[in-house]
């Protein structure tokens, strides 16, 4: 009979400040024959399974300590599927990034992935950052225009805002449709805020 810390089976901590999301990777991890979930908190684990802010945290932590001689490694279970959230929890040398969308299957897969030594990102999010490889960059100009145009900005406004024509406005904004391939200033928030090139969580329209 195995005991609760095996060497033949890894240990998972579940460390996740949605209850409900919670709940459900304890129930999909102590199913499995191979894993052990140990809650408290105190104990070293091989793998904490966690939301995205804790994330961040807990490998910003693991990276910069040299007092543990084992740091555990990092999955992030979120709904943020905005490009740059992926891209920030990466380089923060978080090892996998799952949406709470996915399947039971997927959050195995990537469990076990992640414990292997190797990074996970969802499919569906690898497919999103890799077509945006493959499109033109906008400008900062750009960018910073967008962003007022997220806010509910006509053009006068921004021009009035950044200092420049209202022409030059209207170059920047059928640029930015341009290259992220949308008919619309909406659309273009929406596609914008989808690869998180702007935040439209604390918008505030003038």
């Amino acid at each position: 009979m195995l005991n609760s810390f095996d060497v033949n089976r890894h240990t998972v901590r579940v460390q996740h400040s949605d209850a409900v999301v919670a709940a459900g990777l304890m129930a999909a991890l102590t199913s499995q024959a191979d894993l052990e979930v140990v809650e408290d908190a105190t104990i070293a684990v091989d793998l904490v399974v966690c939301d995205y802010d804790a994330g961040l945290e807990l490998a910003q932590f693991y990276r910069q300590s040299r007092s543990l001689e084992k740091a555990s490694r990092v999955l992030v279970v979120t709904g943020l599927g905005w490009e740059q959230s992926v891209r920030n929890a990466l380089q923060s040398a978080v090892h996998g990034y799952l949406l709470t969308s996915a399947s039971v299957d997927d959050l195995l897969a990537a469990v076990r992935m992640v414990l292997g030594g190797k990074s996970f990102v969802s499919s569906e999010l690898a497919q999103r950052m890799a077509d945006s490889m493959t499109r033109e960059a906008l400008t900062a100009r750009e960018t910073e225009v967008l962003a007022h145009l997220a806010t509910g900005r006509g053009n006068k406004e921004v021009a009035l805002y950044l200092g420049i024509a209202t022409g030059t406005v209207k170059t920047h904004v059928n640029a930015i449709m341009a290259k992220l391939e949308v008919t619309s200033r909406t659309h273009a928030v929406s596609v914008a805020a989808q690869r998180g090139l702007v935040d439209l969580t604390h918008r505030t329209l003038h």
